[in-house]
């Protein structure tokens, strides 16, 4: 499990620098919103933060890391979501297992990027939506910056491999021949359904970044390479 201390500011992106896991060096993640179409009723995006989140609302999160060691690497990503409001937010209020809202259906999505933004509104008004991504892990506890407990999800994704890059690197063992860099990207919906107690609440969504050497086979060799998160 990834246990370390994350610093957080509120309504802002925070991004760690340049992070050396032994001999894994890489990039920020630059994990960002990416602006919505003016033209469509969305939230409005000013830098990193979201200012509103209304039910149905649909937005794309990327991220996006290079690799600046010269030895060539894996990565795997592991992408948390959950509502972080302020410490008179109550269990009752998050996605928790156990609680109402549990008890009917997750009121966040994760779909995947290529899919429409029609095609996602079309499944999350079905009965029951089942074009989504697969919830990889549920009631998750989180601590936030005031040191109240929140719960959401997690999800576990498997990265590139990447070529080393600089002097002496190594070279050829790239997913994709040449590459040095490795990108993600996602849609998170809110369900149409959702309570209006929902409306303009902050979404956190953390991403932690693991490494290792390509040619290190075994999982004791994955290394924490970098954090950040963003509401």
């Amino acid at each position: 499990m990834l246990m370390p201390t994350l610093a957080y500011q509120t309504d802002a992106q925070q991004i760690e620098t340049t992070t050396q896991a032994g001999t894994v060096v890489v990039s920020a993640p630059v994990l960002t919103w990416l602006p919505a179409d003016p033209a469509l009723d969305e939230p409005q995006i000013s830098g990193s933060q979201l200012t509103a989140w209304a039910p149905g609302d649909i937005n794309a999160l990327r991220w996006k890391i290079d690799n600046l060691g010269s030895k060539s690497i894996d990565l795997r990503y592991t992408l948390r979501l959950y509502w972080n409001e302020g410490p008179g937010m109550t269990q009752l209020d998050d996605e928790s297992a156990g609680s109402p809202l549990w008890a009917e259906d997750p009121y966040i999505y994760l779909y995947p990027a290529t899919m429409s933004d029609a095609d996602i509104h079309a499944d999350l008004n079905s009965a029951k939506p089942s074009r989504f991504i697969a919830l990889g892990t549920a009631d998750v506890q989180y601590t936030n910056a005031a040191g109240a407990l929140r719960f959401g999800y997690s999800y576990r994704f498997t990265g590139a491999t990447l070529d080393g890059a600089g002097q002496a690197a190594e070279t050829g063992d790239a997913t994709t021949p040449g590459a040095t860099s490795d990108s993600g990207e996602f849609k998170i919906a809110f369900a149409p359904g959702a309570p209006a107690g929902f409306m303009n609440r902050k979404l956190a969504v953390a991403l932690y970044v693991e490494g290792k050497q390509h040619r290190n086979t075994t999982d004791s060799d994955w290394r924490l390479a970098g954090i950040q998160e963003i509401q």
